[in-house]
């Protein structure tokens, strides 16, 4: 598992957020509440994981009867190693693959030099992915997916 399932949930809510366009300039904004429904999250879990993610500035809040969440920016801004740095944060990827304390290119563990370019792509992958991306790639599953069932394949 490259991330933990609070991350997963952050990922699959955000992706819902910029697929609605609850961007900053458009003024839409979602209730967490529709959200969780949507996606099959518990709604207090994922109040608390928006408020991580609001204060990671990934997201803004407003408040009222009309008030929501939207992302903090354009969904193309937002990269995945934004989301599962405020989330999970990236030590995972920094330590020890068998959690010795001292394990570095000088000093390496057996499982060293296999870990490290797979830590490098996932680095990079979540780097180079954003939010916008990840919505795309949802969108066009979606819309394939009910191609399928429409025409029963």
């Amino acid at each position: 598992m490259l991330y933990s399932i609070t991350c997963e949930y952050a990922i699959r809510a955000l992706i819902r957020l910029a697929l609605s366009r609850a961007e900053p300039e458009g003024g839409n904004v979602c209730r967490v509440k529709d959200i969780a429904k949507a996606e099959g999250i518990p709604r207090h879990f994922l109040g608390k994981v928006f408020q991580t993610l609001a204060r990671a500035q990934i997201l803004r809040s407003s408040k009222g009867p009309h008030g929501g969440f939207a992302l903090a920016r354009a969904a193309g801004e937002i990269t995945l190693l934004d989301i599962v740095a405020a989330v999970d944060g990236t030590r995972a990827l920094d330590r020890c693959a068998l959690g010795l304390p001292a394990c570095s290119n000088e000093s390496p563990c057996p499982q060293h030099h296999l870990w490290e370019p797979l830590r490098r792509q996932i680095k990079q992958y979540w780097q180079n992915t954003s939010l916008q991306d990840m919505a795309q790639i949802v969108k066009q599953k979606r819309a394939l997916l009910w191609r399928q069932s429409i025409l029963g394949k």
